[in-house]
């Protein structure tokens, strides 16, 4: 029987308190038995805010980027029309990158889950 490996999206804070050797985001993944990825959203997101490119771009290489593609953004304006709905309005950032990983089945590391949480009814999971 071939073992199954979760599959981890890591969102911005969890990379900066990488980058900042945060120990506790280091502990936290270095206990998961999984593979890492981040959204092109994320990718977008540190790459903006860089300080030091050759820490970054050696992170960058450990990780998979998920793109924001056409179903990704079909599932992002479902979601969208549903929280508009019921009366909650997201950061787009948070939605595209909450929708990457709802379509492609990734828990999702954060820690800022109060910004993702309403997505877990949509069948996102949180680290």
């Amino acid at each position: 029987m071939e073992k199954v490996v979760r599959k981890i999206c890591l969102d911005s804070d969890t990379i900066i308190g990488l980058l900042k050797n945060d120990d506790k985001t280091i502990a936290i993944i270095a206990s998961l038995d999984a593979d890492f990825y981040i959204t092109s959203i994320t990718l977008f997101e540190i790459w903006t805010g860089r300080k030091d490119e050759e820490n970054i771009s050696e992170l960058l290489a450990w990780l998979d980027t998920l793109e924001f593609g056409k179903e990704e953004a079909l599932v992002s304006a479902d979601l969208r029309r549903k929280l508009r709905k019921l009366g909650q309005e997201i950061d787009i950032r948070d939605l595209f990158i909450a929708s990457i990983c709802i379509k492609n089945e990734l828990e999702l590391f954060t820690h800022n889950k109060k910004h993702f949480e309403r997505f877990k009814q949509f069948g996102l999971k949180l680290v």
